[in-house]
């Protein structure tokens, strides 16, 4: 979710001197888990939510189960998200 957190290869010590990324980057490691069957998912889950949120309107015959507690699951970790910030120290 903080993909602009990942990587700055001006600041890894590990990064090639090319300006590349280095060998165990995280943004790659990213990259390649989006590309998954899990990745997948989870991007036709966030698209189905932000055609929600547009107004258009999907029926749950519409979404496939998986997707619908993909999206749960999406729900709840923007809750925690959000809470977070509200509160970052946890108190």
């Amino acid at each position: 979710m903080r993909r602009d957190e990942l990587c700055d290869p001006k600041l890894c010590p590990d990064a090639p001197d090319d300006g590349n990324r280095c060998d165990h980057c995280t943004l790659d490691r990213l990259d390649g888990a989006q590309s998954s069957e899990a990745g997948l998912l989870i991007r036709r889950a966030l698209d189905i939510r932000a055609a929600l949120k547009l107004g258009i309107h999907v029926g749950l015959d519409d979404i496939r189960a998986d997707e619908f507690y993909a999206m749960l699951i999406l729900e709840d970790e923007r809750e925690k998200l959000d809470r977070e910030q509200l509160n970052p120290h946890g108190r």
